[in-house]
This record gives structure tokens, C-alpha cells and sequence, in this order.
């Protein structure tokens, strides 16, 4: 039953999403001109596409997509490997957004002679995240909740804060990356220099790449985790989003371990088979293992201290 779940939600839907594509274009077909708008700028769509190529090429992409998380999947349930339904959830997604590209293209161009006379980007764009956040809310339904992992009987190799019987105690800590921190500052400088210094270039793509840049920068600057009796709280970023709160219902055990540049594939948030990162640095860790078998890490200073509450506290409502 499990593994039927799983190979509906990652196989199933996102071809459902790609059916639904494909059932438009043939409702549409004649109200759509032979080549289309598969691209826009500021000023307008730019870059064109007959229709046959763009249908072909994303239905050939997702369908691609789907068979490979489905066999990712399922190799990974068949070796033993928890599988969270976000994960589930963010293949679906991905599978789907092709076929969200291809809806979004032929609406924007419906009942038009020309593709320079489609509809506006964002409407395209609609589309596209619309049908794929769809497919992959669906796809995260329907998967099943990863199975509990063993909860361990002892702890006396784990980290330990020395909390006694009766005592409350709060940790807050967190890490930062102070280049990350100040380097959105140096990209905004950088942009107002070039605006100064070439008053002709176009403000727009720049405009949008310091954005973007800034953005990034300010959700891989810093990360803050919170220790009390209700469970671990953790947040990235300048705006403290993405957010996670983890209960002591959840959670089985905690630890340290050391991340490298390279771990987890980056800085911010990052997701692996089986592990969640909150990543804004190298070095120590906070490493907390979920009843699901999931690791959800945290690059915090004095991460021995922050581990030896959890177990502290774990311990405790063991033995009321």
C-alpha cells in the first residue's frame, strides 16, 4: 500500500498534469496560430516557438522528470531510505512545471494571429505555477508519512546539557555568514555605480539580477535556532523565513557533526535523501534525528550545548 501511494504521487499525478496539458491543446488547437510566444521581456514577448516543438519538447521533459523521481522513489523505498512527502511533493512539482510552460503559452496566445500578439508574461506565468503547485499539493496528499525511525533507549552517548530533574531551561543561538550579510550591500552599490556611470543601460535587468542576488544573499547570511520545552524552532535568512518548528513528539534524539563548504550542496536551505540543512556556513553543527528517520541540520555555534538540551529534555518527558 505504501509503495502504491508513493508511485501515484510521484508517477500518477504529475502524468495527470501533462494529460491535462495535452487535453488543451487539442481543445484549443484551433484557436492557437502555428508558432507562439515562449518568452517575454519588459516590452514584450521576444523569443517564439511553432507549437508542435514546445508541445514535443515539455511533454518529452516532464515525462522524462516523472520516471526519473519515480524510480528515484522507489529505489530509495526499496533500500530503506525515509522519503518525506515534501519530497514527494517538490518531484511532482517539478515533473508538472513543464506542462504548467506549455499551458501558459498556449493561453497567452489564444485567438491571436500572431505570437508578438500574445497575452501578457504574467498570465503565462499563472499557468505555469498553477497547474505544477497544484500537482505537487496533490502529489504531497497523497504520498504516505514516512515510517517512525527506532527511538534509541539510551542516550549516554549523546551530547548532554547536565539538566537535572525539575529544571527549565531556554537555548538561542544561531550562525552567521557575514560576507553573505554584507554582500547584497556590495551588489546595490555595485548596480548604483553602473547606473551612474553608463546613464543608457538598461535599468531593468539589472534591477531584477541585484534583486535576485540580494534576495539570496539575505536568506544565506544567517540562521537561528531555539531550544525550550515546547521543542527546536528553527529560521534562515535576514526575514527568518524559511521557518521549521520541530516538537519533542517528533523528534528522537539529537547530536553534532561538522558540515564542509561542499556538504549538503550549498549554502540555504537544503534538502538531500533524507536530511533537511539550514546551512549559512561550514563547521559545527546541530544534527536532530525525527521519529520519520529524517536529520534536520543547523549550522549554530556551540552546537554540543544546543544537542545536549534536546536529549536533556527528551529525557525528561520520558520520565514524567
Amino acid at each position: 500500500m505504501r509503495t502504491t501511494r508513493l508511485a501515484l504521487a510521484t508517477g500518477v499525478v504529475p502524468l495527470a498534469a501533462l494529460a491535462g496539458a495535452w487535453t488543451l491543446h487539442a481543445a484549443w488547437s484551433a484557436r492557437l496560430p502555428d508558432v507562439v510566444a515562449v518568452h517575454w521581456d519588459p516590452d514584450g514577448p521576444d523569443r517564439s516557438a511553432t507549437l508542435t516543438a514546445l508541445t514535443g519538447t515539455t511533454l518529452g521533459i516532464g515525462a522524462t522528470l516523472t520516471v526519473a523521481a519515480l524510480v528515484a522513489v522507489l529505489v530509495a523505498t526499496r533500500r530503506g531510505s525515509a522519503v518525506p512527502r515534501s519530497g514527494v511533493g517538490f518531484a511532482a512539482w517539478l515533473a508538472a512545471l513543464p506542462a504548467g510552460v506549455l499551458a501558459g503559452s498556449m493561453s497567452a496566445a489564444l485567438d491571436t494571429a500572431s505570437w508578438r500578439d500574445a497575452g501578457p508574461a504574467w498570465a503565462a506565468i499563472a499557468w505555469a505555477l498553477g497547474l505544477s503547485l497544484a500537482a505537487g499539493a496533490v502529489a504531497t496528499l497523497v504520498a504516505p508519512p514516512a515510517e517512525p525511525a527506532d527511538v534509541p533507549a539510551e542516550r549516554h552517548d549523546l551530547p548532554s546539557a547536565g539538566l537535572r530533574t525539575g529544571e527549565r531551561a531556554v537555548w538561542i543561538g544561531g550562525g552567521t555568514n557575514y560576507p553573505m550579510a554584507f554582500g547584497g550591500l556590495v551588489v546595490v552599490l555595485g548596480y548604483a555605480i553602473l547606473q551612474v556611470s553608463l546613464p543608457d543601460l538598461g535599468a531593468m535587468p539589472l534591477v531584477l539580477a541585484a534583486l535576485v542576488v540580494v534576495l539570496a544573499m539575505a536568506a544565506t547570511c544567517r540562521v537561528r535556532v531555539r531550544v525550550d520545552a515546547t521543542g527546536v524552532a528553527l529560521s534562515l535568512g535576514l526575514f527568518r523565513f524559511p521557518h521549521r518548528t520541530l516538537t519533542f513528539d517528533e523528534i528522537t534524539s539529537a547530536n553534532t557533526e561538522r558540515m564542509d563548504m561542499s556538504s549538503a550542496g550549498g549554502y540555504g536551505l537544503r534538502r538531500g535523501p533524507g536530511y533537511t540543512a539550514f546551512k549559512v556556513r561550514a563547521g559545527e553543527t546541530l544534527s536532530i534525528t525525527l521519529t520519520s528517520g529524517q536529520v534536520v541540520k543547523a549550522t549554530v555555534d556551540d552546537a554540543e550545548h544546543a544537542a545536549g538540551l534536546v536529549n536533556d529534555l527528551l529525557a525528561a518527558r520520558e520520565r514524567a
